[in-house]
Formats: C-alpha cells, structure tokens, sequence
C-alpha cells in the first residue's frame, strides 16, 4: 500500500466511524513507537482537511531508564516538530504498583488513564487517540477467548470508547501496513524492549501463536478476526440494549449500600440476557466490569443456599437472600465490646442501647426492639454488649437445649455480612441474655417467680432502620 493510499484509509476510517469529525480538538498518545508515531503523522497530514486542533500528550512510565527517557527525547523532538504543544507526566510506576498491590501493566495503564482523564479536563479538548491497530485488537480478542469473557470479551478494542472519550483511528491498519508507512515516510521511532519479553501474556500471544497461525491456518487471520470482532461488538450492542430494556423489572430495591435483583423474574429472561443483567447491575453498583466467568459464578448463586456469596471486587460482594440477589458494600468487621448499666441510654456507631427496671411482676408484649427479662436474675452483674464470636452459643426463648449463634442466624435468615454488626448482650460471666433485635435467651425469661422485670431496648441507628424498611417492603 503507498503511503497515499495508506493516509486516504485513515481518513476514510475515521469519518465513517464518526472518530474525527470537523475542528475537532485531538490530544494524540504518543510513546515514541512505530504506531504512535505514525498516528502523529497522519494527524499532522489531516490537520489541515479536519480543520484539527491537535497537541501530544506522552507518559514517562519510568520503567526503563535511559530507553525511557530516551522515547520522551523523541516525542518533545517531534512535537516540536509538527509546532504541537506537548504534555509530559512522569511516575515512578513500580513503586505505584508495590503501594496499590497491582501488577506492573495494571499499574501503568491506571496512571496512564489517569493522566489523559486530567488531560481532557483542563485542557477541554474533545477526544484523545490512541495508535492501537488491527494486530493489537486480534491479540486482545485472543487473550479474552482464553480467558472465557464472553461476547463482549470477542468484541475486541473499541474503536471509541465512550466514558473516556478515547479514539483509535488506527485499528483499520495491521502492524505490518503501519511500520511500511513508517519506513516510506523515513519517520523516526523507538522500539520497547520490553515488548519482547515474553513472560507478558500478550508479547507470548504477538510473538509464540500469532505467527503460527498466520503461517499454519490463515495468513489472513487479523483482518478475518477483525471482521468477526465487528459481527460481535454489533451482536453486544444489541444483547446490551435488550437487557437494558428488562433490567429494571428485575432490580427490586437500589440504594447506595446494596442493589437487588430478583431472582425469580431474572429466571423468567433468556440466560444470556440474565448474564448482561448482572454485569449491568455490577457496573452501576460498583462500577466494577465483571468477566464472563464471574458473571456466570454469580448467575450459579440462583441455585445455591442463602448466604452464598461471590466478590465483586475488594469493596463489594453479591449473596443469595432468599429470593434475591444483593449486591452489597463490604464494610471492614470491627470487633466491639462496651459495659452497659441498668437505666441508662447508650448511643454507638450503628446503634442505641437502653435498659430500665420496672416494679412489676408481668411483662407487656415483647417486640423485635424490646425485650423483658427477670431482672433479679442479672442484679449487681455488669452487663456487656458485644459483637458476636465464633463459637457464641445460648438457649432461644422457648428451648431447652443450646443453639449456637451461627446456626441461630441461619435460621432466622439473618445475611452472612450482617453477622458481625448484630449486637450481643451477656453477663460478664459470659451468659448470653439477648441476641439484640431477635431472640432472649430462656434462662432470662420472665417467668411466675419474676418480682421485678427489666425492660431492654434496642434500636438500629435511622440509616440502618430505612434500609431494614425497604427490605421488608420487598
């Protein structure tokens, strides 16, 4: 392909995908590479039919020494070349790595997002591109299919990506097409070496499967699979649309520290669009991107026990409730344990405590938040309000044999994560009195020989009561 023809595809490419339309505003990611490079070109070259307004932005990873300051050398060379103003952020990415406990790639590519994010937003230019090419998107689609992600996963890179209003008007071009317009126009460029190492899964993919399946099945494999990645970007499209049109049938309550999805009515969809329900509904919630295979182990809780659970990411997790699937906010256990005295109000982080004695012998009608007990039976004890341990045993009101908490709460159906936040009563002697908000113990029991009663309250702070509310409503 000549270098002209190669200009009239990109500029084909970009108007037809909408990518650059007229004076629009361009920051260019520029490494220093082959690709990158070229895409500076073609922007220089179409700046002028555009009506562009382009600047460069580059990311001195630091991960490479002198080649890395070298690659920066280059790119200010070139944009000042071009007459281009330019963008240069640093970062010490491994020791980014180390603090956030993420891989050396992960790191780079948050900073990197991070930096075009703060580009876009004080310099207010409109888009920011990126040199990903055909070669790249078939190695994505690879990984992804190896990975089992799904339809989304075959898609491959988006040629725009929305949220973060990147462009990749180079995903037209093999790698191949792009380093012969490199050589043609005599353009400057570096080579990472770290592209050659192999222990990164996508250079083992570029280097090792790739060119053995060019040379054994389909030479023409990056343009057959890019095709096939538009069949399947265009088929996403399409299944996200149809699970947008059902998602809010089957969302039962959203709040900001859970979101529910019924399982009975997510039972009645086709299991594909069940699947884009969930990755939906993990996404607004969390705004984590499930894989396919995550997906698939949250879809399996609709037939496991209550309880079940699946993380969805360091902060948030999704369990079976009964009939519901909860996404819900992890919140860090913290293992509380307060004296409390005979009449008188207690106010703490999730809840309020009070207790008062009353002289008589009959006890009124118990409720979820108040509870009568004999009160002679815990005179001069000091009282203690605890959170729950492993091991914690007492006897329910109306039983005669031990119970052990973790059972009791699996039978009163109380959620695995709201365990460690359920306040425990006890005598310092270590004798559970009240499970707070559910059951007495039956050796605290008002009973005939009863001569005075104390009454207990508990109550859950107003934000934990609404919540409650809501549950129940649902």
């Amino acid at each position: 392909m000549s270098s002209r023809a190669f200009v009239t595809q990109f500029h084909e490419f970009s108007r037809r995908k909408h990518l650059i339309e007229e004076r629009d505003r361009i920051i260019a990611a520029v490494s220093g590479g082959a690709d990158s490079m070229v895409l500076l070109d073609l922007l220089a070259k179409e700046q002028e039919s555009f009506g562009l307004t382009v600047i460069v932005a580059h990311f001195n990873f630091g991960l490479r020494g002198a080649e890395s300051d070298g690659d920066e050398a280059l790119v200010v060379r070139m944009a000042r070349h071009y007459g281009f103003e330019l963008y240069v952020e640093h970062a010490d990415t491994e020791a980014f790595a180390q603090q956030h406990r993420v891989g050396i790639q992960e790191a780079a590519r948050i900073l990197r997002y991070e930096f075009f994010d703060k580009l876009l937003l004080s310099s207010g230019f409109d888009k920011i591109a990126t040199a990903h090419n055909a070669d790249d998107n078939v190695e994505t689609i690879m990984m992804n299919l190896f990975r089992g992600s799904g339809v989304t996963g075959l898609s491959g890179i988006p040629v725009y990506r929305e949220d973060r209003r990147i462009i990749r008007p180079l995903l037209f071009a093999e790698r191949s097409e792009i380093e012969a317009y490199a050589a043609a126009e005599h353009l400057t460029f570096r080579i990472d070496s770290s592209n050659e190492k192999e222990y990164y899964t996508r250079n083992f993919v570029r280097h090792r499967i790739l060119p053995l399946i060019k040379e054994e099945v389909n030479p023409g494999v990056v343009s057959t699979m890019s095709r096939s990645a538009e069949l399947f970007r265009e088929l996403d499209v399409f299944l996200r649309e149809t699970a947008r049109a059902q998602y809010q049938s089957v969302v039962v309550f959203d709040s900001n520290e859970e979101l529910h999805l019924s399982i009975t009515k997510l039972r009645t969809i086709p299991k594909l669009i069940q699947h884009y329900i969930v990755m939906m509904a993990s996404e607004a919630f969390s705004g984590t991107k499930l894989e396919y295979d995550n997906v698939s182990r949250v879809l399996e809780l609709t037939e496991g026990l209550t309880g079940s659970r699946v993380e969805i990411d360091k902060n948030s997790v999704v369990y079976r409730d009964r009939d519901h699937l909860i996404f819900r906010r992890v919140e860090e256990k913290v293992e509380f344990r307060f004296a409390v005295l005979p009449a008188h109000r207690y106010r703490f982080e999730r809840f309020e405590f009070s207790s008062e004695i009353l002289e008589t012998r009959i006890a009124p009608t118990n409720g979820r938040d108040t509870e009568y007990i004999d009160a002679d039976k815990v005179e001069g004890q000091e009282l203690i309000i605890r959170s729950w341990r492993e091991g914690d045993w007492f006897i329910p009101l109306g039983m005669t044999s031990r119970k052990k908490l973790s059972d009791f709460f699996v039978d009163a159906k109380i959620p695995v994560f709201e365990k460690p936040f359920v306040p425990i009563l006890e005598t310092k002697g270590g004798d559970i009195v009240w499970v707070c908000g559910y059951r007495i113990d039956e050796r605290f029991k008002v009973t005939m020989e009863t001569r005075r009663v104390m009454k207990l309250h508990f109550s859950i702070l107003p934000k934990q009561n609404a919540l409650q509310q809501k549950k129940s409503e649902n």
